[in-house]
């Protein structure tokens, strides 16, 4: 991610991946990396709010957990924590 012209590094755990689209824990790398790409729009703002609660100069790297996922806002059109895509699907 980037913070006016600085690149930060930001990794999101496996147990916040699997928590997000509530997987089975273990979870193998293509499930997770679904829900990664499933809630994209929310870990990008979950790592905006967390890199905002870094003191100025803080020079990464920003790890987010399942509690750091929980706390961003809802939004329109993104993803509720906690669902996973066959439950998104079988409600439509």
């Amino acid at each position: 991610m980037r913070d006016r012209t600085r690149r930060i590094v930001c990794a999101v755990s496996d147990e916040a991946l699997e928590a997000v689209a509530d997987l089975m824990a273990p979870s193998t790398d293509i499930m997770r990396r679904r829900s990664f790409d499933r809630f994209r729009s929310l870990i990008d703002a979950a790592a905006k709010l967390k890199l905002a609660s870094m003191p100025d100069g803080f020079l990464g790297p920003v790890l987010l957990s399942s509690d750091d996922l929980r706390q961003v806002p809802a939004e329109q059109g993104m993803p509720l924590f906690g669902s996973n895509s066959w439950t998104m699907r079988r409600a439509f």
